[in-house]
């Protein structure tokens, strides 16, 4: 009897020892047959280039739901609406209202007064100047000043804002930076590196005027580069003719803004760029030369700028706007703390469909959004419990302002601080020109987080074939749903295999896409995950 009750006992226990055996073992990276097809799928004509609000992206997330439910993710979305009767079901859509906008006609005159007259001067849209604004009609009517490149970096040794008041005013800068055309400058040498990265970028010329109290940014032609306005629409006919249509396969199309709405943190100043002709105009007789400036710059690295005194802007901007309601698709696999999480994640969206072309946006990015789905697929099946939450999201409006991932971190029910990593996949599935061998990955990381580069490297080398890595520093950046994260402080892994020359063209198609660079990439995610976890668990 005693002999019996053993070997009872010992079969009663063993499917909890097996249980635990599963828990332990390592998790497979995802095979090709988890995302090959999916990308064929999200970036096939049927969903129309996803863009954000349309009928093509409502399709992806509902495709992109039905793959979490089949997997048997967790729904993480909102409260479910439909036959909900009081119970507090979730689903996997967040939904979100965006505001969409675009600038109807603009008009823009340069007033010069003098002693004992004023003379006007009228400006056309599309062939003097272009302009992007935010998303609310506008006018006014101000002094300018010339503020060299627009560049605010007194950390750096260089600041054109010095000793300005820009309180009201509009502000007029130089695209580049200083010496930007000359590498062997002595302001090339000095701080060339930052300000080509960052520092003199459109973007962060708009929010260094916005900051110094300007109502607007002008940013002057100094080299011809974007003229004529007027020869390259007259064209157009003929670009577009049928002996021509093959070949012109980069098409222009009419672009559309999106903000979430009362969203202050992105207010935007109007933005014109002026052609050279305009230019010349615009700064005659003030002595401001444009050329002179630029060597001078390039040499001295001292600002010089200026009042341009007796002149005056005048713009005036009509916009119309709606409200368009979009869509994240959030799932989740339970871990065992339930007060930690990590978010693996990509953008589904992409650019829609303009004079009869499909933006597929195969690897621009439903390569993330495919190996977000997959990873999911591969922890599901696993039967692995993570040590901490795994929620998988794919977001929209990316492309319109990482809007989609802006909203989650803004109306989270998670405190930022229990987040122990954000992945990001954005572009997993091609590799630039250069790369002819096929293996260069960058991973961007905060300058702080040295343990998470370390594990990138210590994962890479794991690899039968390892990554050239391209390990890089995201603070200042924002080029992809990263940028929401490391705006609440959250640590981030961000994955990005090169900016092909497909990148937004319609030649982004799924029979481009690189599955065996993809499938590592994934792998690479997917030990560095195991790994997070894994300190997680020693904690």
């Amino acid at each position: 009897m005693r002999s019996k009750t053993i070997i009872v006992y010992a079969l009663m226990l063993l499917p909890a020892t097996l249980f635990a055996q599963v828990n332990t073992k390592p998790v497979p990276p995802p095979a090709s047959n988890y995302f090959a097809g999916t990308l064929s799928f999200l970036s096939s004509d049927w969903m129309e280039g996803r863009e954000t609000g349309t009928k093509g992206g409502f399709m992806a997330a509902d495709y992109i739901a039905s793959m979490m439910q089949l997997f048997g993710l967790v729904p993480f979305g909102d409260k479910a609406k439909v036959g909900d009767k009081g119970n507090n079901r979730l689903s996997y859509f967040q939904d979100f209202e965006v505001i969409r906008y675009k600038t109807e006609k603009a008009s823009l005159a340069f007033i010069l007064h003098n002693a004992t007259s004023q003379s006007v001067f009228q400006l056309a849209q599309g062939i003097d100047f272009e302009v992007k604004s935010g998303p609310n009609s506008m006018e006014a009517e101000a002094p300018v000043v010339f503020a060299g490149y627009g560049i605010s970096t007194a950390d750096k040794g260089y600041e054109d804002y010095k000793g300005l008041n820009m309180k009201g005013k509009i502000v007029i800068v130089l695209e580049g930076f200083p010496g930007h055309a000359d590498t062997t400058s002595i302001a090339w040498k000095k701080f060339g590196k930052y300000a080509g990265e960052d520092g003199a970028s459109i973007e962060t010329k708009l929010q260094n005027a916005k900051i110094h109290g300007a109502v607007a940014l002008i940013v002057l032609d100094a080299t011809g580069r974007f003229e004529p306005y007027k020869i390259e629409q007259s064209n157009q006919s003929l670009l577009n003719s049928t002996m021509n249509s093959t070949k012109n396969t980069d098409v222009e199309y009419e672009e559309y803004y999106h903000t979430l709405p009362n969203d202050t943190t992105n207010r935007v100043i109007p933005y014109f760029r002026l052609g050279s002709t305009a230019s010349n105009q615009l700064i005659a007789g003030t002595g401001l030369n444009l050329t002179d400036f630029e060597k001078n710059a390039a040499k001295s690295v001292n600002p010089s700028s200026m009042s341009l005194k007796d002149k005056v802007l005048h713009f005036l901007i009509t916009v119309k706007s709606e409200p368009l309601l979009v869509r994240n698709v959030l799932g989740m696999i339970p871990g065992k703390d339930k007060t930690k999480y990590i978010i693996l994640g990509g953008h589904y969206d992409h650019l829609g469909m303009h004079n009869g072309q499909i933006f597929n946006g195969s690897d621009d990015n439903a390569s993330g959004a495919s190996g977000v789905l997959a990873l999911a697929r591969t922890w599901v099946e696993s039967g692995v419990q993570p040590a901490c939450n795994l929620i998988f999201a794919s977001w929209s409006g990316e492309e319109e302002g990482l809007l989609g991932s802006q909203y989650f971190v803004e109306n989270m029910s998670i405190n930022s601080k229990n987040i122990i990593l954000y992945f990001n996949l954005d572009m997993i599935s091609r590799s630039v020109a250069e790369d002819t061998a096929r293996r260069q990955l960058s991973i961007g990381t905060r300058t702080s987080d040295e343990y998470i580069r370390e594990i990138a490297r210590k994962n890479n080398s794991t690899l039968s074939h390892p990554f050239v890595l391209d390990l890089w520093d995201v603070t200042h950046h924002s080029g992809s749903d990263y940028a929401s994260f490391t705006a609440k402080n959250i640590p981030i892994m961000t994955y990005n295999t090169g900016l092909h020359y497909d990148y937004h063209t319609p030649r982004d198609i799924s029979a481009n896409a690189d599955l065996v660079k993809m499938g590592d990439v994934l792998k690479l995610v997917n030990s560095s995950l195991q790994e997070v976890l894994e300190n997680k668990k020693g904690e």
